[in-house]
């Protein structure tokens, strides 16, 4: 019988080629194609438990064979999830469960759990979620009417005394700059504006606030006069700064899909020669009313059509009547009753309507319509397959915006380098660059496409189906190798392992890496009894946690463990007493907390 040494090398030296010889096993290959072509099917935690041949191979995939029949145990793990730190499957000592449970994540993905990829599901949902949502926070709906009654209406003031004149335009105008239009006299809001900020003596100037300088100085009609509020100080800036003192996050539509938007609208407004071309290009109608700030999602044909035939010159129109001027401002530049055929002629249609669209999207006031992102996500799906590395990704800006504005992160204004820096890195060192940024949407971006971990199969890879067989195929050629010599599947379980170990105490939790390690040190199997942290210790004082990740003092270290655990247990001999050292990994054996839990549980 060949040495443990020789047996270990023989299979790791082409590990690939071994589980080959595994896959082509015809029970294997049987029961991994079932698993394949139904998995898919399974929507919920009780068909998965329920379908015996499933969850017995998942559970092998896993190392937890031998708990394939502790149903309820795993349902209750299952049921908790992994997301909260104190769930069932994350307090056991076994870490094996939770990444079960991550793989098989029915808690945060209900019925997805068994065909969701983050690089495609995840995103997509995630994008349909962030594009036009607006703000995460309370509040969003009354700031989005005011920024929306802010860029329709701020172009009609001329004057301050139009200005002073509109106090819903005062009280946002003012909040910008962190003045309150209420506590402030109307006579010393005036003086300001009517000062101006040339002069140094200005009231605005001399004011031991100096929000007023700041307000006059956007709003300075002493300078511009009647183009004062056509600038980018008060259009953009205003309403910028009033989402940043709020603490609102708006989410911004991709610049990409705003000029899709916009070119889509100049392409066809032309051949609108009515209300009622209008009302039949649902596209045309959206971009049209939300640049005005409001809905078309949210309006009958019938209210739109009568406040449009309503026009604008009589004072007691529908349109006239409404408090909110958004409809006002919508009609007069769409005045079929005053210009007929001809309104889309007009600098009202052409020119100023995809400039308030434009200045609303960029605020992330507008939502998109439904048929835009659909045909961005369709586009995403039938490519992003394709994908196969940053590079490919950053190659195709379709493809990049939606990624990018999936996980809430701006393609306009985000570093394409640190982008790069950010999927290189990925995720699974706490000091990458993902995780050291202090905006979180960085580390969604490098989770959901994350080829740093996974390569060319980050977007297709989906953690309940090929990882699972993959790690079935593992889990098999390693217990093939026990079943004649177990020193040699506790040294290719640690070769698998090495690289997720990152302190001595995962080594201490798992009974098959502490045997290794205490066999490769020559220390005996009783001292698994002794206190912990001394155990720690040992482990400390002979070996550098770091040369399990270096592959040439991996293949020294098990090349030690081999012939030592040779020594200690002889080819020629019986292998099984040796078992029980592999109560983790082959699932022989059951810690104790596994024993009370499952004393609790019947299924």
């Amino acid at each position: 019988m060949l040495s443990t040494f020789t047996s270990y090398q023989l299979i790791a030296r082409d590990i690939p080629k071994a589980i080959d010889r595994i896959e082509a096993d015809p029970i294997t290959k049987r029961d991994t194609d079932y698993y394949l072509a139904n998995i898919g099917s399974v929507k919920s935690i009780d068909d998965f438990v329920k379908n015996t041949r499933l969850f017995t191979y998942a559970m092998k995939a896993y190392g937890l064979g031998d708990m394939a029949y502790a149903k309820a145990f795993m349902v209750k793990a299952l049921k908790e999830g992994v997301s909260d730190p104190d769930s069932f499957a994350n307090k056991l000592t076994d870490k094996r469960y939770a990444e079960f449970v991550s793989a098989f994540n029915f808690a945060a993905l209900g019925a997805d759990a068994t065909s969701y990829n983050p690089a495609q599901q995840g995103v997509t949902k995630n994008y349909t979620a962030q594009i036009g949502l607006g703000a995460l926070q309370n509040g969003f709906d009354y700031y989005k009417g005011e920024t929306s009654y802010f860029v329709s209406n701020i172009s009609n003031v001329r004057s301050i005394d139009d200005l002073m004149g509109d106090d819903r335009l005062l009280t946002y105008a003012m909040a910008a700059f962190g003045l309150d239009a209420d506590a402030e006299a109307p006579a010393t809001v005036r003086a300001m504006l009517e000062g101006g900020v040339t002069d140094p003596n200005s009231p605005a100037n001399t004011s031991t606030n100096k929000g007023y300088a700041a307000f006059v100085a956007a709003f300075d009609f002493v300078q511009y006069g009647d183009q004062a509020t056509a600038r980018d100080a008060v259009q953009q800036a205003v309403p910028k700064a009033i989402m940043a003192g709020t603490g609102l996050v708006l989410v911004k539509p991709t610049a990409q899909y705003i000029k899709g938007e916009a070119d889509y609208y100049a392409a066809n407004i032309s051949k609108v020669k009515s209300i009622e071309d209008l009302l039949k290009d649902k596209r045309l109608l959206t971009f049209a009313m939300a640049a005005y700030g409001l809905d078309a999602s949210t309006q009958t044909a019938r209210q739109i059509r009568t406040m449009v035939n309503g026009g604008v010159t009589d004072p007691l129109s529908p349109a006239n009547l409404l408090t909110d001027k958004s409809y006002a401002n919508f009609v007069s530049a769409f005045d079929f009753a005053q210009y007929g055929d001809q309104t889309t002629t007009r600098d009202a249609v052409l020119k100023t309507t995809p400039k308030l669209y434009t200045i609303e999207s960029s605020l992330g006031l507008i939502k998109p319509n439904a048929d835009a992102i659909q045909a961005e996500t369709s586009y995403y799906l039938a490519n992003i397959t394709k994908v196969k590395s940053v590079d490919d990704l950053m190659a195709d800006s379709r493809l990049y915006n939606y990624a990018l504005s999936a996980s809430g992160l701006d393609p306009a204004t985000t570093n394409k380098d640190l982008v790069r820096d950010v999927l290189e890195g990925g995720v699974r060192d706490p000091a990458s660059i993902a995780n050291k940024l202090s905006n979180k949407a960085y580390a969604r971006l490098a989770t959901s496409l994350n080829f740093e971990a996974y390569g060319e199969a980050a977007t297709t890879r989906n953690p309940s189906q090929q990882p699972v067989v993959d790690k079935y195929m593992r889990q098999t050629l390693e217990e093939d190798a026990g079943k004649t010599n177990e020193g040699v599947r506790l040294a290719l379980y640690f070769e698998r392992k090495a690289s997720t170990i990152t302190n001595w105490y995962d080594v201490l939790a798992d009974t098959a890496l502490a045997s290794v390690v205490r066999t490769a040190i020559g220390l005996p199997d009783s001292f698994a009894t002794a206190d912990i942290d001394k155990q720690a210790q040992a482990f400390e004082a002979k070996l550098d946690l770091t040369d399990f990740t270096d592959p040439a003092k991996l293949d020294k270290f098990l090349t030690r463990f081999t012939s030592l655990w040779e020594i200690n247990h002889p080819t020629s001999t019986a292998q099984t007493s040796v078992g029980v050292l592999f109560a983790q990994p082959t699932t022989v054996g059951i810690s104790t907390d596994l024993m009370m839990a499952m004393q609790k549980l019947k299924f």
